[in-house]
């Protein structure tokens, strides 16, 4: 465990715990942010790219869906108003 000095300083001085206590905080701290999985930038862009495939997908379905209904509703109109 690598422990700064500086954060223990901090603890001790700055937020008056004893020194066993901050210790104890700063190491379960520490702990704490190893366990953090960080979300990297190339990951961060391959979901970005992932979704935007998607979003585009989906917008370009849409607006086949709704030509489809127009067209549908337009040949219903021409076929029944004579």
């Amino acid at each position: 465990m690598a422990m700064q000095v500086s954060t223990l300083d901090i603890l001790i001085e700055k937020g008056h715990f004893e020194p066993k206590v901050a210790r104890a905080v700063a190491e379960a701290i520490e702990n704490e942010s190893q366990q953090v999985q960080a979300v990297t930038v190339p990951v961060l862009d391959a979901r970005l790219a992932d979704l935007r495939s998607d979003l585009v997908r989906w917008v370009f379905t849409a607006v086949m869906s709704q030509m489809a209904v127009t067209l549908g509703f337009m040949y219903f109109m021409l076929q029944h108003v004579r």
